[in-house]
């Protein structure tokens, strides 16, 4: 059962776990600020039964912390667009990558460790060990351990014998002089990315192979013995994979267009020109015209950059830092191009695609799921990031959507677990992504049955994230964070917030119902009963005060006459309204149709299938219009956008998984499949297929794979198998 829902009940910023634990201190901090070359030769006379390298480094700097404040989390720094650079460091073992870091600390101040088997990579004789470190205060330390067959063990440590070379004047952090196209603004290369413009005739080629000659290079600089305390990753290292070209065509002289047919967050390596010379490379995620890349993105991100090779002896280059892109562009290349002179190296969590499988009678829904998939998989990082090219933020309603799709698709939980940490010290400044954070720890015990983190962090959830404390008569008039309705703001319906805001109060009553659940699971029957009441005082007053009568339909806030979309699907989803309102109301918003946004449609798939319409969700995720996941096939994504197309967001990304809905709604809304009890110890099986013929899907649950299937031929009724395999 690897791989199928791994749970751990370790608090990633205190445990001790005695097998990925070492004693940092007897290593020094090397290298400092800036782009460095950090190298270590020795020698071995045998090889090693098992050798780890650990590495900490510099912890994640933020800027514009005002962003997040607010009266509620005038205590959290911001979470606001990484200041420094997002990777540190770059380790290598005798000239191969072996992986690269660190995560972003949930408990801010605390480096984070990582450790990587390089059993395999050492040899009898001379090995080097190689860092290309880009640090913002003291760089990184270091520690090779290595056990022999005796149980002898030698170390191999960071500090002031190890060599170093200044690398600011190769990777060159300057702005790029070229003009803009279209006029579109000259944008930055992301959040906690520097342009990398790289200098391959002051590149040292081979500096991480043992017999490089470093006569010439300093020692390296020391900041001190790393003996702070540090964080444990809290799930594998990043997974490093190469993506080939599907598509190489030359578009003139010296002009190249690649297209990888995939996200890629990472980045390139590009092996030398037959004679050298300067290469401009650009990268981008759409087209603004045929085989011409889109790199000043609409995410204001400009992924323009030049690489020099030398014109005798070199090798490949390649970016430090990460880029968001599917299409590639090279200008001035001299000699021949194929599709084996360049990759992407694309930098993502562990993901196992075995662990999920689905088929069905609708070929289109097939696409959408497979779409879905892969969003989740070629877009996360070391937590759930709303998107990779312009923020990198941990949003909380992102990630509600993110997850759950995430848990669908695959049994690795560590990611989710680690992000909800993260979250409760970085809170992000919407009202609503707030009230998120109960749902989110909810839904989290449910799939994975990890009552330690409910345990951990309820109060905390209680007091600062549920908003009771805010009711008067039974509803909050005025919340303490800018409410947003849905985003874009294009997506809000004409939306009129105002005293006793719909939306969020009906997160309000959702969030009381699932705190009395949890504190039930935690063992807190006071609160569990306490909260319960609430709900129910919160769903009296909801309904006095909110319904407009001659309408039939729920208003938008106690003084307005404006009844959206918004505040009816989710009275309707968080189960506000009666039974004698439920028709009025489903009524309503099935004649608008999809004009929410993709992060809302999860909310609106939710309710059609509460309210078993079915076909009505079946027909809104298989739709090929431009509200549709197809539509954003259509128009090149191969992950989910931000918004359903740049009518309606003009700077959308086009790599955002919290659009990734029907990944989740397949297998809970389709099959009926959802969790009764924490850990899928119960569950429910109610299919409803929605017109599908046929269907079968396989999700994780931590007991193992459930396969699930359905065959519903007109005439024959409804026939329905499942299996633990």
């Amino acid at each position: 059962m690897d791989n199928v829902l791994k749970n751990s009940a370790v608090d990633y910023a205190t445990a001790t776990i005695l097998e990925n634990r070492v004693d940092m201190s007897v290593a020094e901090w090397i290298g400092g600020a800036g782009n460095v070359f950090l190298r270590k030769q020795f020698q071995l006379e045998r090889l090693p039964y098992c050798a780890r390298v650990y590495v900490i480094a510099d912890t994640h700097s933020y800027s514009r912390e005002y962003w997040m404040k607010s009266e509620a989390s005038s205590g959290h720094e911001g979470n606001w667009l990484l200041g420094g650079s997002f990777i540190k460091y770059r380790l290598s073992i005798n000239g191969r990558l072996i992986g690269i870091g660190p995560f972003r600390a949930i408990k801010d101040g605390f480096p984070v460790l990582h450790s990587f088997d390089v059993t395999s990579e050492l040899c009898c004789g001379d090995n080097a060990i190689g860092i290309l470190s880009r640090g913002e205060r003291k760089g990184c330390a270091i520690i090779l351990e290595m056990m022999f067959a005796d149980g002898k063990i030698r170390k191999v440590v960071s500090g002031s014998d190890w060599k170093m070379l200044d690398a600011n004047d190769i990777y060159r952090p300057v702005c790029w002089e070229q003009p803009h196209i279209d006029q579109y603004f000259k944008g930055h290369a992301g959040p906690g990315e520097y342009h990398e413009h790289i200098d391959g005739n002051k590149f040292p080629f081979g500096w991480n192979t043992s017999g490089f000659a470093d006569s010439s290079w300093t020692a390296a600089a020391v900041f001190g013995a790393a003996s702070e305390e540090y964080e444990l990753a809290g799930m594998d290292n990043y997974a490093l994979t190469k993506v080939a070209p599907s598509t190489v065509k030359k578009l003139g002289e010296r002009h190249y267009f690649i297209d990888f047919g995939r996200e890629v967050v990472g980045g390139i390596e590009l092996d030398k020109p037959e004679n050298g010379g300067a290469v401009e490379l650009r990268l981008g995620e759409e087209l603004f015209e045929p085989d011409r890349v889109r790199f000043q993105m609409r995410t204001l991100n400009c992924y323009q950059e030049l690489w020099t090779f030398p014109q005798s002896g070199g090798g490949t280059l390649a970016h430090f830092g990460l880029r968001a892109f599917r299409y590639a562009e090279i200008l001035n290349w001299q000699g021949d191009f194929t599709s084996s002179t360049i990759r992407a190296i694309a930098v993502n969590a562990p993901f196992n695609y075995a662990d999920s499988a689905f088929e069905c009678s609708d070929s289109s829904l097939v696409k959408v799921w497979e779409f879905c998939k892969n969003s989740i998989a070629w877009t996360s990082l070391d937590v759930y990031t709303d998107c990779p090219s312009r923020e990198r933020i941990a949003y909380e309603a992102d990630t509600y959507n993110t997850m759950l799709t995430h848990f669908a698709v695959e049994g690795n939980t560590e990611i989710a677990r680690r992000t909800l940490e993260y979250q409760l010290r970085h809170p992000t400044w919407p009202c609503e992504w707030k009230q998120l954070a109960i749902p989110l720890y909810y839904e989290y015990l449910m799939h994975t049955g990890d009552y330690d983190l409910v345990e951990r962090y309820y109060e905390t959830l209680k007091n600062e994230f549920s908003f009771h404390y805010l009711l008067k008569n039974g509803l909050v008039e005025d919340f303490p964070q800018r409410i947003i309705i849905d985003w874009p703001p294009s997506e809000q319906d004409d939306y009129e917030p105002g005293p006793h805001c719909t939306v969020p109060n009906a997160l309000v009553y959702y969030d009381l119902i699932l705190l009395s659940k949890l504190a039930a699971y935690v063992g807190k029957d006071s609160d569990a009963d306490k909260f319960r009441e609430l709900g129910q005082e919160v769903k009296d007053s909801f309904n006095a005060k909110l319904f407009e009568h001659e309408q039939g339909l729920y208003r938008d806030n106690s003084n307005s006459t404006h009844c959206s979309f918004h505040a009816n699907m989710l009275a309707l989803c968080f189960g506000l309204v009666p039974e004698d309102r439920i028709e009025s109301c489903l009524k309503f918003i099935l004649s608008r149709g999809m004009v929410c946004s993709v992060y809302m449609a999860q909310f609106f798939l939710e309710t059609l299938f509460k309210y078993h319409r079915a076909e009505y969700a079946l027909k809104l995720m298989t739709a090929d219009n431009d509200t549709s996941w197809l539509g954003m096939i259509k128009m090149g994504a191969t992950v989910c956008c931000e918004a359903w197309n740049p009518s309606h967001k003009c700077n959308m990304s086009w790599a955002h998984p919290w659009g990734a809905a029907p990944g989740n709604m397949i297998a809970k809304g389709i099959f009926g499949l959802q969790p009764l009890t924490p850990g899928w110890e119960k569950y429910i099986f109610e299919p409803q297929p929605g017109g599908l013929e046929q269907g079968k899907i396989v999700i994780p649950t931590p007991g193992g794979k459930l396969c699930a299937s359905f065959v519903n031929k007109c005439g024959e009724g409804l026939k329905k198998n499942i299996a633990m395999v």
